[in-house]
């Protein structure tokens, strides 16, 4: 398997089709894992995250398209947020 920083471009190896989503350690299991009720109760997303080759990736997705909800790349909604103000305030940027 290619490292972690081809896998992050949205495509590994020689097969181009292949993206992050496809390979990531969430593939197959149940999806409410990922989105749970209350942030408190996302410990099982974190720990399936945490070891994910393609985590970093699906962060950047979320983060780019403003998930609303659930867990990706190991981040809560909250989380999330916290980052993009963080990032806009580094920035300058406007938080709309």
């Amino acid at each position: 398997m290619s490292d972690a920083s081809e896998l992050g471009r949205g495509e590994i190896g020689p097969e181009p089709t292949l993206t992050w989503r496809q390979v990531g350690a969430c593939k197959g299991l149940d999806p409410d894992i990922f989105f749970p009720e209350y942030d408190d109760e996302a410990q099982e997303a974190k720990e399936v995250c945490g070891g994910c080759v393609v985590r970093l990736a699906c962060l950047a997705y979320a983060l780019e398209t403003r998930e609303k909800h659930g867990v990706w790349g190991g981040a809560t909604e909250q989380e999330r947020r916290r980052i993009i103000r963080l990032r806009n305030r580094n920035t300058g940027r406007s938080t709309d």
